[in-house]
Protein backbone atom coordinates (compact mmCIF):
# COMPACT_ATOMS: atom_id res chain seq x y z
CA UNK A 1 0.00 0.00 0.00
CA UNK A 2 1.32 3.28 -0.84
CA UNK A 3 1.82 5.79 1.70
CA UNK A 4 -0.11 9.08 2.26
CA UNK A 5 2.68 10.72 3.55
CA UNK A 6 4.29 11.46 0.80
CA UNK A 7 1.89 12.66 -1.35
CA UNK A 8 1.03 15.03 1.84
CA UNK A 9 4.47 16.36 1.45
CA UNK A 10 4.33 17.51 -2.40
CA UNK A 11 2.07 20.56 -1.99
CA UNK A 12 3.33 22.38 0.84
CA UNK A 13 7.04 21.50 -0.82
CA UNK A 14 5.99 23.78 -3.97
CA UNK A 15 4.24 26.32 -1.77
CA UNK A 16 7.41 26.56 -0.64
CA UNK A 17 9.62 26.65 -3.44
CA UNK A 18 7.06 29.29 -5.24
CA UNK A 19 7.23 32.09 -1.78
CA UNK A 20 11.36 31.46 -2.13
CA UNK A 21 11.01 32.44 -5.83
CA UNK A 22 8.56 35.00 -5.32
CA UNK A 23 10.32 36.62 -2.48
CA UNK A 24 14.21 36.12 -4.38
CA UNK A 25 12.03 38.17 -7.75
CA UNK A 26 10.72 40.89 -5.23
CA UNK A 27 14.30 41.03 -3.25
CA UNK A 28 15.45 41.98 -6.39
CA UNK A 29 12.80 44.79 -7.89
CA UNK A 30 12.97 46.40 -4.53
CA UNK A 31 16.59 47.39 -5.15
CA UNK A 32 16.15 49.06 -8.21
CA UNK A 33 12.12 50.20 -8.24
CA UNK A 34 11.52 50.02 -4.36
CA UNK A 35 7.93 51.53 -4.85
CA UNK A 36 6.73 49.62 -8.08
CA UNK A 37 7.54 46.60 -6.23
CA UNK A 38 6.09 47.30 -2.55
CA UNK A 39 2.98 48.21 -4.90
CA UNK A 40 2.81 45.32 -6.99
CA UNK A 41 3.13 43.25 -3.78
CA UNK A 42 0.06 44.78 -2.84
CA UNK A 43 -1.57 44.22 -5.58
CA UNK A 44 -0.66 40.83 -5.53
CA UNK A 45 -1.97 40.06 -2.11
CA UNK A 46 -5.19 42.14 -2.70
CA UNK A 47 -5.58 39.67 -5.60
CA UNK A 48 -5.16 36.86 -4.11
CA UNK A 49 -7.34 38.15 -0.98
CA UNK A 50 -9.72 38.42 -4.20
CA UNK A 51 -9.82 35.35 -4.70
CA UNK A 52 -10.28 33.63 -1.65
CA UNK A 53 -12.91 36.48 -0.57
CA UNK A 54 -14.50 37.80 -2.98
CA UNK A 55 -17.79 39.05 -1.06
CA UNK A 56 -15.36 40.67 1.29
CA UNK A 57 -13.54 42.05 -1.51
CA UNK A 58 -16.50 43.92 -2.66
CA UNK A 59 -16.97 45.70 0.60
CA UNK A 60 -13.75 47.09 0.27
CA UNK A 61 -14.11 48.33 -3.30
CA UNK A 62 -17.02 49.83 -2.17
CA UNK A 63 -15.86 51.56 1.08
CA UNK A 64 -13.23 52.70 -1.32
CA UNK A 65 -15.83 55.15 -3.26
CA UNK A 66 -15.96 57.02 0.07
CA UNK A 67 -12.07 58.88 -0.97
CA UNK A 68 -11.67 60.77 -3.90
CA UNK A 69 -8.19 59.17 -4.44
CA UNK A 70 -7.31 61.45 -7.58
CA UNK A 71 -7.11 64.46 -5.19
CA UNK A 72 -5.32 62.98 -2.24
CA UNK A 73 -2.50 61.15 -4.37
CA UNK A 74 -0.82 62.85 -6.80
CA UNK A 75 0.52 59.82 -9.20
CA UNK A 76 0.90 58.74 -12.91
CA UNK A 77 1.83 55.98 -14.72
CA UNK A 78 3.06 56.25 -18.16
CA UNK A 79 -0.22 56.45 -20.28
CA UNK A 80 -2.48 56.30 -17.37
CA UNK A 81 -3.48 58.82 -14.53
CA UNK A 82 -4.17 57.68 -11.15
CA UNK A 83 -8.01 57.49 -11.69
CA UNK A 84 -8.02 55.18 -14.27
CA UNK A 85 -5.91 53.17 -12.67
CA UNK A 86 -7.95 52.96 -9.71
CA UNK A 87 -10.91 52.11 -12.18
CA UNK A 88 -9.40 49.39 -14.06
CA UNK A 89 -7.82 47.98 -10.28
CA UNK A 90 -11.28 47.42 -9.03
CA UNK A 91 -12.65 46.04 -12.16
CA UNK A 92 -9.77 43.19 -11.88
CA UNK A 93 -10.44 42.55 -7.91
CA UNK A 94 -13.95 42.36 -8.91
CA UNK A 95 -13.92 39.91 -11.66
CA UNK A 96 -13.89 36.74 -9.11
CA UNK A 97 -17.28 38.16 -8.11
CA UNK A 98 -18.33 38.33 -11.35
CA UNK A 99 -17.18 34.93 -12.19
CA UNK A 100 -18.11 33.07 -8.92
CA UNK A 101 -21.76 35.01 -8.79
CA UNK A 102 -22.46 35.41 -12.21
CA UNK A 103 -23.80 38.66 -14.47
CA UNK A 104 -27.77 39.53 -15.30
CA UNK A 105 -27.33 40.23 -18.74
CA UNK A 106 -30.72 41.99 -19.07
CA UNK A 107 -29.27 44.73 -17.26
CA UNK A 108 -26.72 45.20 -20.57
CA UNK A 109 -28.68 48.03 -22.16
CA UNK A 110 -26.33 51.20 -20.37
CA UNK A 111 -23.29 49.42 -21.52
CA UNK A 112 -24.58 48.62 -24.64
CA UNK A 113 -25.89 52.61 -25.22
CA UNK A 114 -22.04 53.27 -24.30
CA UNK A 115 -20.90 51.13 -26.48
CA UNK A 116 -23.21 52.91 -30.04
CA UNK A 117 -21.91 56.17 -28.54
CA UNK A 118 -18.12 55.07 -29.27
CA UNK A 119 -19.10 53.38 -32.46
CA UNK A 120 -20.87 57.05 -33.45
CA UNK A 121 -17.44 58.16 -32.42
CA UNK A 122 -15.30 56.07 -34.50
CA UNK A 123 -17.47 56.77 -37.73
CA UNK A 124 -19.77 59.62 -37.79
CA UNK A 125 -18.59 62.20 -34.91
CA UNK A 126 -16.85 65.29 -35.87
CA UNK A 127 -13.12 64.55 -33.85
CA UNK A 128 -12.29 67.44 -31.46
CA UNK A 129 -8.87 68.49 -32.74
CA UNK A 130 -7.21 67.66 -29.19
CA UNK A 131 -9.22 64.14 -29.17
CA UNK A 132 -7.14 61.13 -29.90
CA UNK A 133 -8.17 57.20 -29.67
CA UNK A 134 -6.83 56.55 -26.35
CA UNK A 135 -9.11 59.48 -24.92
CA UNK A 136 -12.02 58.03 -26.23
CA UNK A 137 -11.49 54.54 -25.36
CA UNK A 138 -10.47 55.55 -21.56
CA UNK A 139 -13.72 57.57 -21.42
CA UNK A 140 -15.67 54.43 -22.93
CA UNK A 141 -14.20 52.04 -19.99
CA UNK A 142 -14.66 54.75 -17.68
CA UNK A 143 -18.52 55.17 -18.11
CA UNK A 144 -19.21 51.57 -18.98
CA UNK A 145 -17.23 49.97 -15.50
CA UNK A 146 -19.80 51.25 -12.90
CA UNK A 147 -22.79 49.31 -14.73
CA UNK A 148 -20.46 45.75 -14.85
CA UNK A 149 -21.22 45.95 -10.73
CA UNK A 150 -25.16 46.43 -11.37
CA UNK A 151 -24.94 43.06 -13.19
CA UNK A 152 -23.54 40.58 -10.54
CA UNK A 153 -25.75 38.75 -9.14
CA UNK A 154 -25.16 38.65 -4.84
CA UNK A 155 -26.42 37.07 -2.61
CA UNK A 156 -29.27 38.60 -0.78
CA UNK A 157 -26.96 38.94 2.81
CA UNK A 158 -23.91 40.88 0.61
CA UNK A 159 -27.24 42.93 -0.75
CA UNK A 160 -28.04 43.95 1.98
CA UNK A 161 -24.68 44.51 3.69
CA UNK A 162 -23.40 46.85 0.51
CA UNK A 163 -26.66 49.35 1.39
CA UNK A 164 -25.45 49.66 4.84
CA UNK A 165 -22.55 50.36 3.18
CA UNK A 166 -23.43 53.04 1.21
CA UNK A 167 -25.46 54.52 3.95
CA UNK A 168 -21.93 54.78 5.65
CA UNK A 169 -20.17 55.94 2.85
CA UNK A 170 -19.89 60.04 3.68
CA UNK A 171 -19.19 59.02 7.36
CA UNK A 172 -16.37 56.75 6.23
CA UNK A 173 -15.15 59.84 4.28
CA UNK A 174 -15.35 62.21 6.84
CA UNK A 175 -13.37 59.92 9.46
CA UNK A 176 -10.92 59.47 6.90
CA UNK A 177 -10.36 62.76 5.91
CA UNK A 178 -10.19 63.81 10.17
CA UNK A 179 -7.18 61.44 10.12
CA UNK A 180 -5.60 62.86 6.89
CA UNK A 181 -6.05 66.11 8.34
CA UNK A 182 -3.99 64.73 11.77
CA UNK A 183 -1.62 63.42 9.60
CA UNK A 184 -1.29 66.53 7.40
CA UNK A 185 -1.59 64.42 4.24
CA UNK A 186 -5.03 66.37 3.01
CA UNK A 187 -7.39 69.06 3.92
CA UNK A 188 -10.47 68.32 5.79
CA UNK A 189 -12.08 71.95 5.06
CA UNK A 190 -11.93 74.07 1.71
CA UNK A 191 -11.78 77.57 2.28
CA UNK A 192 -13.58 79.49 -1.40
CA UNK A 193 -12.31 82.93 -2.85
CA UNK A 194 -15.58 83.70 -1.53
CA UNK A 195 -14.99 82.88 2.16
CA UNK A 196 -17.18 80.04 2.33
CA UNK A 197 -16.02 76.78 4.49
CA UNK A 198 -16.72 73.53 2.92
CA UNK A 199 -16.33 70.38 4.89
CA UNK A 200 -14.89 67.98 1.94
CA UNK A 201 -13.27 64.92 4.26
CA UNK A 202 -11.78 62.60 2.04
CA UNK A 203 -12.85 64.01 -1.00
CA UNK A 204 -13.50 67.23 -2.40
CA UNK A 205 -16.88 68.86 -1.71
CA UNK A 206 -18.78 68.11 -4.35
CA UNK A 207 -17.77 64.19 -4.04
CA UNK A 208 -18.67 64.18 -0.82
CA UNK A 209 -22.08 65.66 -1.21
CA UNK A 210 -22.74 62.98 -3.67
CA UNK A 211 -22.08 60.21 -1.03
CA UNK A 212 -24.74 62.29 1.57
CA UNK A 213 -27.08 62.60 -1.15
CA UNK A 214 -27.00 58.70 -1.56
CA UNK A 215 -26.69 57.79 1.87
CA UNK A 216 -30.10 60.05 2.50
CA UNK A 217 -32.05 58.98 -0.52
CA UNK A 218 -31.25 55.30 0.24
CA UNK A 219 -31.86 55.50 3.75
CA UNK A 220 -35.13 57.19 2.87
CA UNK A 221 -36.44 54.10 0.70
CA UNK A 222 -35.24 51.40 3.12
CA UNK A 223 -37.03 53.28 6.25
CA UNK A 224 -40.30 51.91 4.38
CA UNK A 225 -38.71 48.84 2.52
CA UNK A 226 -37.02 47.28 5.68
CA UNK A 227 -38.54 49.17 8.80
CA UNK A 228 -36.81 46.33 11.15
CA UNK A 229 -33.46 48.30 10.48
CA UNK A 230 -35.09 51.87 11.07
CA UNK A 231 -32.64 52.94 14.46
CA UNK A 232 -29.64 52.09 12.45
CA UNK A 233 -31.43 54.14 9.22
CA UNK A 234 -32.08 56.99 10.57
CA UNK A 235 -29.01 57.89 12.57
CA UNK A 236 -27.17 57.33 8.83
CA UNK A 237 -30.24 59.50 7.60
CA UNK A 238 -29.70 62.42 10.43
CA UNK A 239 -25.63 61.88 9.89
CA UNK A 240 -25.65 62.21 6.19
CA UNK A 241 -27.88 65.36 6.25
CA UNK A 242 -25.72 67.01 8.81
CA UNK A 243 -22.71 66.20 6.52
CA UNK A 244 -24.31 67.35 3.03
CA UNK A 245 -25.37 70.64 4.94
CA UNK A 246 -21.65 71.11 6.09
CA UNK A 247 -20.52 70.49 2.44
CA UNK A 248 -22.45 73.81 1.24
CA UNK A 249 -23.27 71.92 -1.70
CA UNK A 250 -26.85 72.42 -3.57
CA UNK A 251 -27.60 70.74 -6.07
CA UNK A 252 -28.25 67.72 -4.26
CA UNK A 253 -30.35 69.48 -1.67
CA UNK A 254 -32.81 70.84 -4.59
CA UNK A 255 -32.88 67.34 -6.13
CA UNK A 256 -33.99 65.54 -3.04
CA UNK A 257 -36.43 68.12 -2.52
CA UNK A 258 -39.64 65.82 -4.11
CA UNK A 259 -38.79 63.04 -2.37
CA UNK A 260 -38.25 64.65 1.08
CA UNK A 261 -41.51 66.45 1.02
CA UNK A 262 -43.26 63.21 -0.19
CA UNK A 263 -41.46 61.57 2.67
CA UNK A 264 -42.64 63.96 5.50
CA UNK A 265 -46.04 63.70 3.99
CA UNK A 266 -46.29 60.39 3.90
CA UNK A 267 -45.16 60.53 7.78
CA UNK A 268 -47.71 62.71 8.53
CA UNK A 269 -50.30 60.82 7.35
CA UNK A 270 -48.87 58.02 8.94
CA UNK A 271 -49.15 59.53 12.32
CA UNK A 272 -52.49 60.45 11.49
CA UNK A 273 -53.48 57.41 11.51
CA UNK A 274 -52.61 56.75 14.70
CA UNK A 275 -48.77 55.67 14.42
CA UNK A 276 -48.14 57.76 17.20
CA UNK A 277 -44.30 56.82 17.40
CA UNK A 278 -43.45 58.36 14.30
CA UNK A 279 -43.64 61.94 15.98
CA UNK A 280 -40.43 61.66 17.64
CA UNK A 281 -38.14 61.02 13.84
CA UNK A 282 -40.89 63.74 12.59
CA UNK A 283 -40.02 66.28 15.42
CA UNK A 284 -36.05 65.24 15.25
CA UNK A 285 -36.09 65.59 11.58
CA UNK A 286 -37.60 69.21 11.54
CA UNK A 287 -34.74 70.24 14.61
CA UNK A 288 -32.21 68.97 12.25
CA UNK A 289 -32.80 70.71 8.90
CA UNK A 290 -33.93 73.78 11.39
CA UNK A 291 -30.35 73.53 13.28
CA UNK A 292 -28.57 73.13 10.10
CA UNK A 293 -29.87 75.72 7.77
CA UNK A 294 -29.38 78.16 10.59
CA UNK A 295 -26.04 77.16 11.39
CA UNK A 296 -24.91 76.89 7.72
CA UNK A 297 -27.03 80.28 6.62
CA UNK A 298 -23.89 82.15 6.12
CA UNK A 299 -21.92 79.91 3.96
CA UNK A 300 -25.41 79.35 1.61
CA UNK A 301 -25.69 83.63 1.31
CA UNK A 302 -21.49 83.37 0.47
CA UNK A 303 -22.12 80.69 -2.12
CA UNK A 304 -25.34 81.75 -3.60
CA UNK A 305 -25.90 84.97 -3.55
CA UNK A 306 -22.75 86.78 -3.82
CA UNK A 307 -21.96 85.47 -6.93
CA UNK A 308 -23.79 87.54 -9.51
CA UNK A 309 -23.13 87.88 -13.21
CA UNK A 310 -25.42 90.90 -15.13
CA UNK A 311 -27.70 87.87 -16.04
CA UNK A 312 -28.65 87.41 -12.28
CA UNK A 313 -27.22 85.19 -9.48
CA UNK A 314 -24.55 82.61 -11.36
CA UNK A 315 -24.38 78.89 -10.53
CA UNK A 316 -21.01 78.66 -9.94
CA UNK A 317 -19.73 79.73 -13.20
CA UNK A 318 -21.72 76.68 -14.40
CA UNK A 319 -24.15 78.97 -17.12
CA UNK A 320 -20.88 80.54 -18.76
CA UNK A 321 -19.87 76.55 -19.23
CA UNK A 322 -23.04 75.55 -20.34
CA UNK A 323 -22.53 77.73 -22.87
CA UNK A 324 -18.95 77.28 -23.93
CA UNK A 325 -19.85 73.50 -24.56
CA UNK A 326 -23.04 74.12 -26.22
CA UNK A 327 -21.68 76.94 -28.50
CA UNK A 328 -18.78 74.55 -29.05
CA UNK A 329 -20.83 71.04 -30.16
CA UNK A 330 -23.46 73.45 -31.87
CA UNK A 331 -21.38 72.31 -35.75
CA UNK A 332 -21.86 68.87 -34.74
CA UNK A 333 -25.32 68.08 -33.11
CA UNK A 334 -26.51 64.84 -34.29
CA UNK A 335 -23.39 62.87 -33.69
CA UNK A 336 -20.88 65.02 -31.11
CA UNK A 337 -17.41 65.88 -31.06
CA UNK A 338 -16.81 62.47 -30.05
CA UNK A 339 -16.70 60.27 -27.20
CA UNK A 340 -13.98 61.88 -23.89
CA UNK A 341 -13.47 65.16 -26.43
CA UNK A 342 -15.62 67.02 -23.73
CA UNK A 343 -12.31 66.70 -21.38
CA UNK A 344 -10.04 68.25 -23.54
CA UNK A 345 -12.45 70.79 -24.87
CA UNK A 346 -11.24 73.59 -22.30
CA UNK A 347 -8.98 76.11 -24.46
CA UNK A 348 -8.41 77.97 -21.06
CA UNK A 349 -11.16 80.67 -21.36
CA UNK A 350 -13.28 78.65 -19.07
CA UNK A 351 -12.49 78.23 -15.22
CA UNK A 352 -9.98 75.62 -15.43
CA UNK A 353 -12.45 73.55 -12.80
CA UNK A 354 -14.69 73.09 -15.96
CA UNK A 355 -13.26 69.88 -17.31
CA UNK A 356 -16.60 68.70 -17.93
CA UNK A 357 -19.62 71.35 -18.12
CA UNK A 358 -21.29 70.11 -15.05
CA UNK A 359 -24.40 68.84 -16.78
CA UNK A 360 -24.75 65.36 -17.84
CA UNK A 361 -27.22 66.04 -20.73
CA UNK A 362 -24.99 69.00 -22.38
CA UNK A 363 -21.78 66.44 -21.71
CA UNK A 364 -23.10 63.72 -23.63
CA UNK A 365 -24.94 65.88 -25.93
CA UNK A 366 -21.57 67.59 -26.83
CA UNK A 367 -19.51 64.05 -27.13
CA UNK A 368 -21.65 62.09 -28.99
CA UNK A 369 -24.92 64.66 -30.56
CA UNK A 370 -28.46 63.96 -29.46
CA UNK A 371 -28.41 60.25 -30.93
CA UNK A 372 -25.83 59.55 -28.68
CA UNK A 373 -27.39 61.25 -25.98
CA UNK A 374 -30.71 60.15 -26.57
CA UNK A 375 -29.52 56.04 -26.82
CA UNK A 376 -27.72 56.28 -23.13
CA UNK A 377 -30.31 58.10 -21.34
CA UNK A 378 -33.00 56.09 -23.08
CA UNK A 379 -31.32 52.84 -21.70
CA UNK A 380 -31.27 54.26 -17.97
CA UNK A 381 -34.79 54.73 -18.28
CA UNK A 382 -35.62 51.14 -19.41
CA UNK A 383 -33.22 49.84 -16.92
CA UNK A 384 -35.11 51.95 -13.97
CA UNK A 385 -38.18 50.50 -15.28
CA UNK A 386 -37.29 47.00 -15.13
CA UNK A 387 -36.31 47.49 -11.56
CA UNK A 388 -39.68 49.61 -11.10
CA UNK A 389 -41.63 46.36 -11.84
CA UNK A 390 -40.09 44.58 -8.96
CA UNK A 391 -39.72 46.39 -6.08
CA UNK A 392 -43.14 46.40 -3.19
CA UNK A 393 -45.36 48.75 -3.30
CA UNK A 394 -45.22 50.23 -0.80
CA UNK A 395 -41.31 51.85 -2.04
CA UNK A 396 -42.79 52.87 -5.39
CA UNK A 397 -43.63 56.13 -5.25
CA UNK A 398 -40.12 56.89 -3.17
CA UNK A 399 -38.31 54.77 -5.72
CA UNK A 400 -39.91 56.62 -8.52
CA UNK A 401 -38.94 60.02 -6.43
CA UNK A 402 -34.91 58.96 -6.20
CA UNK A 403 -34.72 58.48 -9.81
CA UNK A 404 -36.29 62.32 -10.30
CA UNK A 405 -33.83 63.30 -8.02
CA UNK A 406 -31.19 61.88 -9.93
CA UNK A 407 -32.00 63.12 -13.33
CA UNK A 408 -32.47 66.44 -11.80
CA UNK A 409 -29.18 66.23 -10.06
CA UNK A 410 -27.71 65.41 -13.13
CA UNK A 411 -28.51 68.92 -14.64
CA UNK A 412 -26.01 70.41 -12.41
CA UNK A 413 -23.34 68.04 -11.72
CA UNK A 414 -21.37 65.22 -13.26
CA UNK A 415 -23.38 62.30 -11.95
CA UNK A 416 -22.49 59.43 -14.36
CA UNK A 417 -19.04 59.84 -14.58
CA UNK A 418 -17.97 60.68 -11.08
CA UNK A 419 -17.21 57.56 -9.34
CA UNK A 420 -18.19 58.80 -5.60
CA UNK A 421 -21.99 58.78 -7.48
CA UNK A 422 -22.10 56.13 -10.13
CA UNK A 423 -20.68 53.41 -8.71
CA UNK A 424 -22.70 53.36 -5.38
CA UNK A 425 -26.17 54.37 -7.19
CA UNK A 426 -25.22 51.32 -9.55
CA UNK A 427 -24.44 48.86 -6.67
CA UNK A 428 -27.85 50.02 -5.08
CA UNK A 429 -29.91 49.59 -7.67
CA UNK A 430 -28.46 45.96 -7.85
CA UNK A 431 -29.14 45.35 -4.10
CA UNK A 432 -32.71 46.31 -4.47
CA UNK A 433 -32.92 44.03 -7.36
CA UNK A 434 -31.93 41.62 -5.54
CA UNK A 435 -33.46 41.90 -2.28
CA UNK A 436 -37.37 42.89 -4.58
CA UNK A 437 -37.10 39.44 -6.13
CA UNK A 438 -35.71 37.40 -3.18
CA UNK A 439 -38.60 38.84 -0.95
CA UNK A 440 -41.45 38.39 -3.97
CA UNK A 441 -40.49 35.33 -4.64
CA UNK A 442 -40.38 33.74 -1.14
CA UNK A 443 -44.28 35.68 -0.66
CA UNK A 444 -44.88 33.45 -3.99
CA UNK A 445 -43.43 30.04 -1.81
CA UNK A 446 -45.59 31.09 1.12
Amino acid sequence: MTPVFPIQLKKPMYYAAFYVLLAVIMGVAAVYQPIISMLGLAVLFMCIYAIYQPEKMSYLVLLSTAISINYIVEANFPGLEILSLYKLGILILLVPSMLQNGLRMKFIYPIVAIAGMLFITLFFSEWHPRLTLSITLKAFIGLALPFFFLMIKWKKETAEKHIRIICLLPVVSVVTGAILQLVHLYSFLNVEFTGAIRVQGANIAPHLAMLAFLGITVALIETKRNPLNAKFLYCTLAANFAILIATGTRGPILAMLAMAGYYFFDMVKQYIKGKLILLIPLVCSLALIGGAVYLQWDNMTKRSFERQTGTGIDLSGRTEAWNYFLKGVKDSPMTGRGLGAVTVANDGSLYVGFVVPHNEYIRFYYDSGYIGCILLFLSLLVLFRMIYRVIPQRIKIYYAAFILAFFLYSLSDNTLSTIQFIIPFCWYLNGLYILSTTNSKKEELI
